[in-house]
């Protein structure tokens, strides 16, 4: 049997949201959220976080998960995650901890739930994809309301649409990532090899990247309890 290993990645510091992994729904911080979650995934073996940030990793602790200290370099606004990744499994690594499936969860997505996981571990066991990553239906088309400004002046991001269909195209989300180790050892980036999907309802792919985003995950985490 596959292990598998859950990461999650939660720097200290964040531009548009000041502590966002520290931000509360419901009286637990989008941290704890994503680790209870990870927690009722009976196929996950273990779960780590990796932090720069002491309160962060104190959490961690008290929540029983392991921990990973992340340098500052690896935290900045400009750093790019798949470098924590490999710094995740270079860690475990030197432990001589080794195992199989690597699975990141970003607490960035609060709404997603078991089923979802569920998801994207039983397609990647039974696929030869190098790493699968989770999307969503856009209401955002490239070719037609999507524009990029010049000084004073806009323009289509895409000027020839032929041949681009809307079903095709998606929307990436945070809800979850998974991998092999040695992909992530070996590669640049997610699209580096040959990358699937698991398509998840709108409604649960949320990505908190701002204080509007924060708003209607409270919104509709609270309607969701109030209709349990």
């Amino acid at each position: 049997m596959s292990k598998i290993f859950c990461f999650i990645f939660a720097r200290g510091g964040s531009q548009r949201i000041p502590n966002k992994n520290l931000k509360k729904i419901n009286n637990k911080s989008l941290l704890e959220i994503t680790i209870n979650l990870a927690k009722k995934v009976n196929k996950i073996d273990k779960i780590f976080v990796s932090s720069d940030s002491n309160k962060i990793l104190n959490i961690a602790r008290k929540n029983n998960t392991q921990i990973i200290k992340r340098p500052k370099f690896l935290c900045s606004s400009k750093s790019n995650e798949f470098e924590s990744w490999k710094h995740a499994i270079q860690s475990l690594k030197k432990k001589k901890i080794n195992f199989d499936y690597f699975l990141s969860l970003p607490t960035t997505s609060p709404l997603r739930n078991k089923k979802d996981i569920m998801s994207l571990i039983k397609k990647f066991s039974n696929s030869k994809y190098d790493l699968l990553l989770c999307v969503t239906k856009t209401n955002r088309f490239p070719h037609y309301n999507m524009v990029i400004k010049k000084k004073n002046i806009i323009q289509p991001i895409i000027k020839n649409a032929k041949g681009l269909k809307k079903d095709n195209i998606l929307d990436l989300t945070t809800v979850g990532y998974i991998t092999r180790p040695k992909f992530v050892m070996k590669s640049n980036g997610i699209f580096d090899g040959k990358v699937g999907y698991v398509n998840i309802p709108r409604e649960r792919a949320i990505d908190i990247d701002d204080f509007y985003d924060l708003k209607v995950a409270r919104y509709l985490l609270n309607e969701k309890k109030n209709n349990n």
